[in-house]
């Protein structure tokens, strides 16, 4: 496992008034462990950021050189925990743990994954994550960086586990070695329709004479005469008749 230096100081400020030290490029941290007296201690941002920008991550080993007063000592610590500004991005706080090189800590290691599954590829499935990291305990000289496993002959349905990662003798894995890596899972099936088919939705619209269709016009009953048409015998009412011619009275 890497291991960086980097230098810090004992942190008068605390609480609150923290924000001046963040202002500041400043990070506050804690540094505690097993037999030690907690720490306050203050860090560059930018150093502490590129520390932890290397492929060991939050699992590097750092030597912290602590100045108080004119005097300095080291201590080697490992992250142990990350306060973030998640609108800034930017490290608000970090929890330091003590360790001893001569004795085992428990830490998470990522996991992954390289290559591309045959099921994904050519039987279009789909690549299901489980397990990114898992627990373990050694020496922290020991810590890997990572642990790499391929899925390219994965087919649909298959799937790797913790038992499948390959680990050196001196590591010991604390997760359950059943638990799921990676799954090639199948593609999804189409759902099935709601509502007509598009066989009903045409037969509704069939022409006339066809079952179920409306009637055509002209037909029987179907719908009123076009204009024009002349009318049935006897339907047109008749003309008024002439009246008889009354003879007018004699004149005295």
């Amino acid at each position: 496992m890497e291991q960086v230096s980097l230098e810090a100081q004992i942190r008068k400020i605390k609480g609150k008034a923290c924000k001046v030290l963040r202002s500041q490029g400043l990070v506050p941290a804690v540094v505690y462990g097993r037999g030690m007296e907690s720490l306050s201690i203050e860090i560059n941002a930018k150093a502490f950021a590129k520390v932890i920008s290397t492929s060991a991550g939050s699992n590097v080993i750092i030597t912290l050189k602590i100045s108080d007063n004119g005097k300095s000592k080291d201590v080697a610590v490992i992250t142990h925990g990350l306060e973030i500004n998640h609108i800034t991005d930017q490290i608000t706080h970090i929890d330091f743990h003590q360790i001893i090189m001569t004795e085992k800590i428990k830490t998470k290691v990522k996991i992954e994954v390289s290559g591309e599954s045959e099921g994904v590829k050519h039987e279009a499935g789909v690549l299901v994550h489980g397990l990114r990291e898992v627990e373990v305990e050694c020496l922290p000289a020991d810590i890997p960086e990572k642990f790499e496993i391929n899925i390219s002959a994965l087919k649909l349905n298959d799937s790797l586990h913790v038992s499948d990662l390959v680990i050196p003798k001196d590591i010991v894995i604390l997760a359950k070695l059943e638990e799921m890596i990676v799954f090639i899972s199948p593609p999804s099936k189409e759902e099935e329709p709601v509502g007509p088919t598009a066989e009903e939705v045409l037969a509704a619209a069939a022409p006339a004479g066809e079952a179920g269709a409306p009637a055509a016009a002209g037909e029987a009953g179907a719908a009123p005469a076009a204009k024009g048409d002349k009318k049935e015998a006897g339907a047109a009412p008749a003309k008024a008749e002439k009246k008889e011619a009354v003879p007018a009275p004699a004149k005295k």
